[in-house]
């Protein structure tokens, strides 16, 4: 059934997200701290709705107020009284919350949703003023983003003696991120996920390797270093919906 969907942060995966929701026959509303998208979303029918989210007036947002949100807004300032002002202001019957695995603090086995956390404590924060709103929701603790068009070795390109070269690598792609969205979206199963692909070669390997099949400056790390592995089975359990989208 289509449900109208507000989604808080028009970023890489915002945009992308939303485009998805829409072409399931969703209605789809894009709130954003500018409006230099508004034209972009226009003409593929979505509105987008220029907010300061710290003082963000509910008057503005059009229909009714049984909405999913998802609330895809990086940490910064006043981050907690943003998340805050979203819930209480828009009243939401469900939240998507894109969280992080920088949550946790281990430096190296594996960890899943039970594990301590002591990570990112802004997330931590925001995390638990989700949990204790009252509102079902579901907390997505993503690994690092990649995509088609994103992917860290442009970053390490060129670079050499990068340090941490023996740890674990936790990555998931936006594809695989949007489907899974959608699946929450229609069922609405609350919880707690990471949501990362089961493959952790290390950064040495996979860095180096993702250099060199895309064609650029070859970047080199050291061996040494341990992490985290982090475990994303339960999400794939719940949906009952392996991993697609190779990291590679």
């Amino acid at each position: 059934m289509p449900k109208e969907i507000l989604i808080a942060g028009a970023g890489w995966l915002g945009s992308a997200l939303a485009l998805s929701l829409k072409a399931q026959g969703n209605a789809v509303t894009i709130l954003s701290r500018n409006s230099e998208k508004r034209n972009y979303f226009n003409s593929r029918h979505i509105p987008l709705i220029e907010v300061d989210y710290t003082s963000l007036d509910g008057a503005s947002i059009n229909g009714e107020m049984n909405k999913v949100l998802f609330i895809g807004i990086p940490p910064g300032p006043y981050y907690f009284d943003v998340i805050h002002n979203l819930i209480l202001t828009l009243s939401p019957s469900y939240i998507l919350f894109s969280s992080s695995t920088s949550i946790y603090s281990a430096s190296y086995g594996e960890v899943n949703e039970t594990s301590a956390l002591g990570g990112n404590k802004i997330l931590e924060d925001a995390e638990l003023l989700i949990r204790n709103s009252g509102i079902p929701y579901s907390i997505l603790r993503f690994g690092g983003l990649i995509g088609e068009d994103r992917n860290p070795a442009l970053y390490f390109s060129g670079k050499h003696n990068i340090p941490n070269g023996g740890a674990p690598v936790n990555l998931i792609h936006r594809t695989e991120i949007i489907e899974i969205i959608c699946a929450l979206v229609d069922n609405e199963k609350p919880g707690v996920f990471n949501v990362v692909f089961p493959f952790h070669p290390t950064r040495k390997s996979y860095y180096e390797k993702q250099c060199l099949v895309r064609g650029l400056a070859p970047c080199v790390f050291d061996s040494s270093g341990t992490g985290k592995i982090v475990n994303g089975s339960k999400i794939s359990k719940l949906l009952n919906r392996p991993y697609r989208y190779n990291i590679e």
